[in-house]
């Protein structure tokens, strides 16, 4: 039978390795809180996201009741919207971006203007300005270069792709393909020279166009029927570009990356007609973190690249749900996803927090009947507070479940038990439960060493080294006393 001894809320008894060698804050997966960020129905549409001060989350979209394209952000635990044109007559894409001096700037497509529009937020309000024609689709992506000024890249009256850059002045056009019948889908990022990467749409292919000294240059990345709907861009920290996006042939979410040979496109998910939608965001630990929908589930989704995995996530399954996302990354490493949910016709966001984690780590002070079995506590997730508990077993056994106690915040704990069967293979695992999650680490395993040889009384072991000594003596003194020579002039016996 295990007898509990002791309980050791122990956070300073971790090693500095394994400190080190614990989750990131980041680390899949997450525990997702939904938020509704505008009820007022039929609203949410064409949805962008990005996080400004302290990753205060703004969203831009449109009010399909209303006809009105709008702002919402989140002040502490509510959420405003405020009008930025209307009404009108809206179409295609939506886009903010907050710029280092802390304007809000957004961009959108004014269908009975037939324009593509600008507006930025100043001390007075909204002030909007026309940027270029637009296609009927409203395709038109936002960014800002490296210098600050808002980039737009869009498609144009004609079809063709086209990319507009703010001078401080006026917008500065150019013609980047006007070969494609239609270009769909663009989307825009900067590298740090400010050089501006483009993905879209085209002939039925995924495309790539990139500025250089000679003008722009275009490739085909993949060439499969109905490559490159929803795609979006991002460049790691090494400025290399990636691309996810749809692939229709096959119903998946597909991603693209350049390599010095060329584009090589992997995977991300083929389950349910996956990847419409999408948008994306690479953190700065150069992980892929990708939301999007799946149309036969009728469910959001999100993907993380954990080299050389995927690990995919299911974020929102109430209803129909996950149309028309966007993504941005906060200072944690943690997503924020804006998406329109169809069932209830209202804009949400899902903001991704760490799930509740548990490590076991090795167990210490193994003698032949006790040891001290120790885990960490590596996140509470969305819980305030978590029960902590050890399941300990014999191999090929059955698990003995000990409580642990309660703790607040992250860090380790252990327990000593005792009475254990002498060399005997042991597996324990560290358990965290909080409301309806549980979360376990892995197993680990321990072997009790074998009990010395018992040893001779004390007593006994004197006694019988003091009879070894004076026999030893004696025999010593006879030798000694047989090998002495006669005296001269003693008589010889």
């Amino acid at each position: 039978m295990l007898v509990l001894v002791a309980l050791l809320a122990c956070a300073a008894a971790l090693s500095q390795s394994e400190v080190a060698a614990a989750a990131s804050p980041a680390t899949p997966p997450f525990a997702w809180k939904i938020e509704t960020a505008d009820s007022s129905g039929n609203t949410g549409v064409h949805s962008s996201i990005t996080l400004a001060g302290a990753d205060t989350p703004y969203i831009s979209y449109q009010d399909s009741a209303n006809s009105e394209v709008l702002l919402a952000h989140r002040d502490g635990a509510n959420w405003s919207s405020e009008l930025v044109a209307g009404r009108g007559n809206f179409a295609g894409d939506t886009n903010v971006v907050v710029a280092p001096n802390n304007t809000i700037e957004m961009s959108y497509f004014d269908r009975a203007q037939r324009a593509i529009m600008y507006a930025a937020k100043g001390a007075s309000g909204w002030a909007t300005m026309r940027v270029d024609s637009g296609f009927s689709e409203g395709f038109n992506r936002l960014a800002l270069n490296p210098l600050g000024n808002p980039c737009l890249v869009y498609t144009g009256f004609d079809g063709s792709l086209r990319y507009a850059a703010w001078n401080g002045a006026e917008w500065s056009i150019d013609v980047v393909d006007q070969t494609t019948v239609t270009s769909r889908y663009a989307d825009l990022v900067f590298d740090g020279l400010g050089r501006p990467h483009i993905s879209y749409s085209g002939n039925g292919n995924l495309l790539y166009a990139e500025r250089t000294s000679s003008g722009w240059s275009r490739v085909i990345v993949d060439s499969t029927p109905r490559a490159g709907l929803y795609s979006r861009i991002r460049l790691d920290s090494r400025g290399t570009p990636h691309i996810a996006y749809y692939a229709s042939a096959n119903a998946s979410l597909m991603y693209a990356t350049r390599w010095s040979v060329g584009w090589s496109a992997e995977l991300v998910d083929g389950q349910g007609d996956a990847g419409v939608d999408l948008s994306f965001a690479i953190d700065r630990q150069d992980r892929a973190q990708i939301a999007y929908y799946s149309r036969i589930a009728g469910d959001l989704r999100f993907a993380i690249k954990a080299d050389p995995r995927w690990i995919r996530e299911t974020v929102d399954t109430g209803g129909v749900s996950g149309w028309y996302t966007g993504t941005a990354i906060d200072s944690r490493g943690l997503p924020h996803i804006s998406y329109y949910d169809w069932t209830e016709g209202t804009l949400r966001q899902a903001e991704g927090a760490i799930a509740l984690q548990v490590r076991t780590l090795t167990a210490s002070q193994v003698d032949p009947s006790s040891a001290t079995l120790r885990g960490e506590l590596v996140a509470l997730g969305i819980h305030p507070g978590v029960a902590v508990e050890f399941a300990l077993y014999p191999v090929n056994g059955p698990d003995t479940v000990y409580r642990a106690g309660n703790l607040t915040a992250a860090g380790g704990f252990s327990l000593v038990v005792r009475n254990l069967t002498t060399d005997m293979m042991y597996g324990f695992r560290a358990v965290g439960i909080a409301g309806n999650e549980t979360a376990q680490g892995s197993t680990v395993s321990f072997r009790l060493a074998s009990a010395p040889p018992p040893s001779p009384p004390y007593a006994l072991f004197i006694g019988t080294g003091i009879a070894a000594i004076v026999g030893v003596t004696i025999l010593v003194l006879a030798v000694r006393r047989r090998k002495r020579p006669p005296s001269p002039g003693s008589p010889i016996r």
